[in-house]
């Protein structure tokens, strides 16, 4: 399952609710997109993270974005009440059984503002998804050298194509097969970098996965991370590289 509190369903519905009704449209949930889909680039650096955090293990998403390092949501490496994950697993390209290259991490890093912000608002603030960013060395090349490239823009979010989320659910799902929702409606944008769409959902496992945004044609970015979701309201929330996001991920995982 995913490491992401059961209250940040109540979280977010007290936000969507208070922003007003939703126009009635249709709402796209996780798919799995298949093998073949999966084995193919950029789709192909995403991958399934397996860790222990406390007494539990728990599963989420993350996705290769330099040669030894990985992206992820930060909730997925540390809590407050645990500290630190351990015995952190990346399976990329996994369908089913096959995995592409299975790896553990040698280091682990969170963007800067967000232990400070689960302490002050808690873990299933608006503020502290804002900030919730994290990333993965390792020792050896994940997909021999090749990354999925990113862009810190957000403005393609709130209008324009439709972006394409990934990630490992696991609950509908069972965990082992990349799933894909694609956005139908823009993007809005609640407190920072924490952005919200009402035509989709995301599965608990999906976590740390990449929103993929076509910056050119056969040109896909990484623009964000999935960090949160909600069926009642439905909608998805994702941590988007802005600028803060990109000298993160300069800094730390450009290895």
């Amino acid at each position: 399952m995913m490491k992401i509190p059961a209250s940040i369903l109540n979280a977010l519905a007290a936000l969507l609710l208070a922003a007003g009704p939703v126009a009635a449209q249709a709402v796209s949930n996780p798919e799995p997109i298949g093998a073949a889909q999966t084995g193919k680039f950029p789709f192909s650096m995403a991958g399934q993270l397996v860790f222990k955090n406390g007494a539990s293990y728990y599963q989420a998403s993350g996705t290769v974005v330099w040669q030894r390092s990985v992206l992820t949501a930060a909730h997925n490496l540390w809590s407050p009440e645990s500290g630190w994950s351990t015995e952190m697993e990346f399976n990329r390209a996994r369908s089913g059984p096959s995995i592409a290259s299975r790896q553990f991490a040698t280091r682990l890093f969170i963007f800067g503002s967000y232990r400070s912000a689960a302490a002050q608002y808690g873990t299933d603030s608006v503020r502290t998804f804002a900030n919730d960013l994290g990333g993965l060395r390792f020792s050896r090349m994940p997909a021999s050298g090749m990354y999925a490239g990113w862009v810190a823009d957000v403005t393609g979010l709130t209008g324009g194509p439709p972006a394409i989320c990934l990630g490992y659910g696991a609950v509908i799902h069972t965990g082992n097969d990349l799933l894909s929702v694609i956005s139908a409606a823009p993007f809005v944008q609640a407190t920072g970098a924490f952005m919200e769409n009402f035509s989709l959902t995301f599965e608990e496992g999906m976590s740390g996965g990449p929103v993929f945004f076509p910056v050119a044609p056969d040109d896909l970015r990484i623009v964000g991370v999935v960090v949160a979701g909600s069926d009642t309201p439905p909608s998805g929330a994702i941590r988007a590289i802005d600028a803060a996001g990109a000298a993160f991920i300069t800094t730390y995982l450009h290895y």
